[in-house]
């Protein structure tokens, strides 16, 4: 039987591969010198503002880059966090998938480091500057790949763990009231904004996070001045 999150998943995936199919086509509809409408507008400005996010802190040419990557993995995990919503399980309140997309990020990070300063580089610079730093120096660079996964992984599952306890209590407080059969009145009341916080800004929170420290971590790790790169 498939899992409630690995049907979660291919929806969202789905999702995903449709609205950028839907932007394309409305996007080579636009004519040149027309102002963009619609579906075309939309994406022309999520583009834009992930690239504002990229170009600060990784120069213009690497900043556009990894756009399509953090572009992508900010709309996923946005539309997981989101998912609870619409009665889907939430992805990203199961860490192996909060632990994949830390993963990606922190194998890109390690490529990256190897590039700049090569495999004898990224070797030597474990035992930097002494020798019996090599312990710390490990436990430094797993951190990213820890700090980002948990974050995430934490303030999601936390937030489903407490709309359910809540749904609980009101369900339990509804079934005191005479003539409403179990309904729970109190949970239609309270629960919509609680779920603005847990849910909508929470989610759109955590997505912006991961995305914002992926791009320094790996800004971090070239040499050169990114605002000429």
């Amino acid at each position: 039987m498939m899992q409630a999150e690995v049907f979660s998943i291919l929806v969202i995936a789905g999702a995903m591969i449709v609205l950028i199919m839907l932007s394309k086509r409305s996007i080579d509809m636009y004519e040149e010198g027309c102002k963009p409408r619609g579906l075309a507008l939309y994406a022309i400005m999520y583009v834009q503002a992930i690239i504002s996010i990229t170009e600060p802190v990784l120069g213009k040419k690497r900043g556009r880059a990894l756009a399509a990557y953090i572009g992508s993995v900010f709309l996923f995990i946005l539309l997981s966090n989101w998912s609870g919503l619409v009665g889907l399980k939430n992805p990203t309140a199961n860490y192996s998938v909060a632990f994949t997309f830390a993963l990606l990020t922190w194998i890109i990070i390690q490529v990256t480091k190897i590039r700049e300063n090569g495999i004898k580089g990224y070797i030597s610079s474990f035992f930097k500057p002494l020798f019996f730093f090599i312990i710390p120096n490990i436990f430094s660079t797993l951190a990213p790949l820890i700090s980002l996964s948990l974050r995430m992984f934490g303030n999601i599952l936390s937030g489903t763990i407490i709309m359910t306890m809540l749904y609980s209590f009101t369900g339990l407080l509804s079934g005191m009231i005479p003539l409403i059969g179990g309904f729970d009145l109190i949970g239609v009341i309270v629960a919509p904004w609680l779920h603005v916080y847990f849910d909508i800004f929470s989610g759109f929170l955590q997505a912006f996070l991961f995305v914002s420290l992926t791009t320094i971590f790996i800004g971090i790790e070239y040499k050169e001045d990114l605002n000429n790169g």
